[in-house]
């Protein structure tokens, strides 16, 4: 099963793809709040509890725009159904050119079942203007899917770090683009939502 994201490509080509993320029931639409990028903090010692990195960032309509994309995503997987017209909710966390590719790459991981939407945190945000906000996260991109007979998961844990882009269309927030970058993070930067 192939993670949530597209693999890695230049940023350039990516910004259209994310902002078909926000969905029809988040409450803030025009108010991001985070405007710099957070550097990310250093392992905990063994005294420490793990703290994700992203609950600075957590509330804002652009992490939850990304939160209702992978929600949806995963209740699409479980349906199995990559079918436009069965999708509706899935469809309205996108900006119509992230259909494009958000489609094709949610027909691809059809079969498995997805546990809850994709563990995933926010490391950094920046509001680049109004209507886009471009997100550095964190996401468990393998060990996550389980079989659907055994409950097994399929593979080992994996975690890496993508590029998000965010925007605002007329009154809502939605992911245009999900790219991985390629970066290493830990399970420490990620949030967990069970079904």
């Amino acid at each position: 099963m192939r993670p949530c994201m597209r693999p890695g490509m230049t940023k350039a080509l990516t910004v259209s793809t994310l902002a078909a993320l926000v969905l029809v029931g988040c409450s803030r639409t025009s108010d991001v709040q985070p405007t710099t990028v957070k550097p990310l903090t250093t392992a905990p010692t063994a005294a420490q509890e793990p703290v994700p990195v992203n609950l600075e960032f957590e509330g804002d309509a652009a992490t939850s725009a990304l939160r209702n994309y992978l929600r949806e995503q995963a209740v699409a997987v479980n349906a199995g159904s990559a079918d436009r017209e069965q999708v509706p909710a899935f469809l309205a966390t996108l900006t119509p050119a992230a259909q494009d590719w958000a489609l094709p790459l949610l027909a691809e991981n059809l079969g498995d079942r997805m546990p809850g939407p994709y563990p995933s945190g926010v490391l950094a945000s920046e509001r680049v203007g109004a209507e886009r906000v471009e997100l550095q996260v964190c996401l468990q991109d393998r060990g996550w899917q389980v079989d659907r007979t055994t409950g097994e998961t399929l593979n080992a844990a994996n975690y890496s770090t993508a590029q998000a882009v965010v925007l605002r269309v007329e009154d809502r927030w939605l992911v245009d683009d999900l790219v991985a970058d390629g970066g290493q993070c830990t399970a420490a930067d990620v949030v967990e939502e069970r079904f």
